[in-house]
Protein backbone atom coordinates (compact mmCIF):
# COMPACT_ATOMS: atom_id res chain seq x y z
CA UNK A 1 0.00 0.00 0.00
CA UNK A 2 2.64 2.67 0.96
CA UNK A 3 4.78 1.16 -2.60
CA UNK A 4 1.12 2.32 -4.29
CA UNK A 5 0.86 5.79 -2.25
CA UNK A 6 4.66 6.64 -3.52
CA UNK A 7 3.78 5.78 -7.04
CA UNK A 8 0.24 7.90 -6.64
CA UNK A 9 2.57 11.04 -5.38
CA UNK A 10 5.10 10.56 -8.06
CA UNK A 11 2.57 10.42 -11.08
CA UNK A 12 0.62 13.36 -9.26
CA UNK A 13 3.61 15.32 -9.22
CA UNK A 14 4.68 14.63 -12.87
CA UNK A 15 1.23 15.89 -14.11
CA UNK A 16 1.36 18.93 -12.09
CA UNK A 17 5.08 19.62 -13.77
CA UNK A 18 4.25 18.75 -17.36
CA UNK A 19 1.04 20.57 -17.04
CA UNK A 20 3.44 23.77 -15.97
CA UNK A 21 5.17 23.35 -18.73
CA UNK A 22 2.25 23.04 -20.77
CA UNK A 23 0.71 26.10 -19.57
CA UNK A 24 4.26 27.79 -20.16
CA UNK A 25 4.33 26.44 -24.01
CA UNK A 26 0.78 28.19 -24.38
CA UNK A 27 1.93 31.30 -23.08
CA UNK A 28 4.91 31.26 -25.68
CA UNK A 29 2.23 30.40 -28.25
CA UNK A 30 0.61 33.21 -27.71
CA UNK A 31 2.86 35.96 -28.12
CA UNK A 32 4.66 34.11 -30.70
CA UNK A 33 1.25 35.03 -32.07
CA UNK A 34 1.56 38.61 -31.05
CA UNK A 35 3.85 39.50 -33.97
CA UNK A 36 1.84 38.02 -36.58
CA UNK A 37 -1.25 40.10 -36.01
CA UNK A 38 1.68 43.40 -35.73
CA UNK A 39 2.94 42.31 -39.44
CA UNK A 40 -1.06 42.05 -40.45
CA UNK A 41 -1.95 44.96 -38.35
CA UNK A 42 0.84 46.63 -40.19
CA UNK A 43 0.22 45.53 -43.61
CA UNK A 44 -3.50 46.68 -43.75
CA UNK A 45 -2.00 50.17 -42.59
CA UNK A 46 -0.39 50.49 -45.66
CA UNK A 47 -3.02 48.56 -47.64
CA UNK A 48 -5.26 51.65 -46.57
CA UNK A 49 -2.01 54.20 -47.25
CA UNK A 50 -1.85 53.20 -50.79
CA UNK A 51 -5.43 53.10 -51.67
CA UNK A 52 -5.86 56.87 -50.36
CA UNK A 53 -2.51 57.61 -52.22
CA UNK A 54 -3.65 55.97 -55.86
CA UNK A 55 -7.15 57.55 -55.39
CA UNK A 56 -5.50 60.95 -55.31
CA UNK A 57 -3.31 59.75 -58.02
CA UNK A 58 -5.91 58.63 -60.11
CA UNK A 59 -8.25 62.21 -59.20
CA UNK A 60 -4.96 64.06 -60.37
CA UNK A 61 -4.79 62.13 -63.28
CA UNK A 62 -7.97 62.25 -64.91
CA UNK A 63 -7.63 66.16 -63.99
CA UNK A 64 -4.84 65.63 -66.48
CA UNK A 65 -6.45 63.96 -69.26
CA UNK A 66 -9.27 66.73 -68.90
CA UNK A 67 -6.84 69.21 -69.65
CA UNK A 68 -5.19 67.59 -72.29
CA UNK A 69 -8.17 66.68 -74.13
CA UNK A 70 -8.54 70.50 -73.99
CA UNK A 71 -6.02 71.31 -75.03
CA UNK A 72 -6.35 68.60 -78.04
CA UNK A 73 -9.66 70.23 -79.01
CA UNK A 74 -7.90 73.75 -79.12
CA UNK A 75 -4.99 72.74 -81.24
CA UNK A 76 -7.15 70.66 -83.53
CA UNK A 77 -9.21 73.90 -83.88
CA UNK A 78 -6.01 75.79 -84.63
CA UNK A 79 -5.80 73.20 -87.21
CA UNK A 80 -3.08 71.23 -85.83
CA UNK A 81 -3.47 67.76 -86.22
CA UNK A 82 -1.78 64.96 -83.75
CA UNK A 83 1.27 62.47 -84.71
CA UNK A 84 1.61 59.17 -85.09
CA UNK A 85 3.62 59.02 -81.93
CA UNK A 86 1.38 61.12 -79.78
CA UNK A 87 -1.83 59.15 -80.69
CA UNK A 88 0.21 55.78 -79.96
CA UNK A 89 1.19 57.77 -76.51
CA UNK A 90 -2.15 58.51 -75.82
CA UNK A 91 -3.11 54.90 -76.71
CA UNK A 92 -0.61 53.35 -73.64
CA UNK A 93 -1.82 55.70 -71.78
CA UNK A 94 -5.23 54.66 -71.89
CA UNK A 95 -3.82 51.00 -71.65
CA UNK A 96 -1.81 51.46 -68.89
CA UNK A 97 -4.91 53.35 -66.66
CA UNK A 98 -7.03 50.68 -67.73
CA UNK A 99 -5.25 48.36 -65.25
CA UNK A 100 -4.68 50.62 -62.49
CA UNK A 101 -8.16 50.61 -61.31
CA UNK A 102 -8.64 46.64 -61.28
CA UNK A 103 -5.16 46.73 -59.34
CA UNK A 104 -6.56 49.34 -56.58
CA UNK A 105 -9.34 47.13 -55.71
CA UNK A 106 -7.34 44.22 -55.62
CA UNK A 107 -5.11 45.84 -52.87
CA UNK A 108 -6.66 44.41 -49.94
CA UNK A 109 -6.21 41.14 -51.04
CA UNK A 110 -2.54 41.04 -51.95
CA UNK A 111 -0.41 38.90 -49.57
CA UNK A 112 2.30 39.80 -47.38
CA UNK A 113 5.15 38.15 -49.81
CA UNK A 114 3.48 39.93 -53.21
CA UNK A 115 3.49 43.44 -51.04
CA UNK A 116 6.15 45.11 -52.31
CA UNK A 117 6.06 44.27 -55.62
CA UNK A 118 2.54 44.94 -56.17
CA UNK A 119 3.13 48.51 -54.55
CA UNK A 120 6.26 49.48 -56.60
CA UNK A 121 4.07 48.56 -59.66
CA UNK A 122 1.64 49.81 -58.90
CA UNK A 123 3.12 53.59 -57.94
CA UNK A 124 5.72 53.42 -61.07
CA UNK A 125 2.67 52.92 -63.28
CA UNK A 126 0.94 55.67 -61.20
CA UNK A 127 4.12 57.95 -62.18
CA UNK A 128 4.39 56.64 -65.40
CA UNK A 129 0.77 58.14 -66.39
CA UNK A 130 1.29 61.38 -64.75
CA UNK A 131 4.73 61.81 -66.86
CA UNK A 132 3.37 60.56 -70.23
CA UNK A 133 0.01 63.06 -69.61
CA UNK A 134 2.66 65.98 -68.86
CA UNK A 135 5.16 65.18 -72.04
CA UNK A 136 2.17 65.47 -74.25
CA UNK A 137 0.71 68.80 -72.96
CA UNK A 138 3.90 70.18 -73.29
CA UNK A 139 4.32 69.27 -76.86
CA UNK A 140 0.85 71.08 -77.09
CA UNK A 141 1.71 74.28 -76.34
Amino acid sequence: MSKFLWLFLISCSILIISGCGTGQKKIEDKNAGEPKSEIATQLLKEHNDLITKANQEIHNINQKLIELNDKIKAYNAKGGKLTGAQNNEIDEIEKIRATINPRVHEINNVSQEQWETFKTTLEKDLEDVKTRIDVLLNELK
